[in-house]
């Protein structure tokens, strides 16, 4: 049985929460070309933000219902 193949594409990103928080870091966007095609286009309820400033890596599941914004980060992410 093989394994199901999934197209990795890391891109940096900062999002504002419901709350007023601020997330940076690095969403999988997987075969979509651009951000704004995955969060419109991506299907999924959820997104990952893995946030790489810290040591090691915390991995936050959001809700895109809780998201205020997001945008693309270039700075962001290693």
């Amino acid at each position: 049985m093989s394994k199901p193949k999934w197209e990795i594409n890391f891109q940096p990103v900062s999002v504002k929460m419901a709350d007023g928080s601020v997330l940076t870091g690095m969403v999988n966007i997987r075969n979509f070309p651009r951000l704004s095609d995955f969060f419109r286009d991506g299907g999924d309820e959820f997104i990952v933000v893995v946030e790489d400033q810290e040591d090691p890596p915390r991995v936050v599941i959001v809700n895109k219902s809780y998201l205020m914004w997001a945008v693309a980060n270039p700075g962001a992410g290693k």
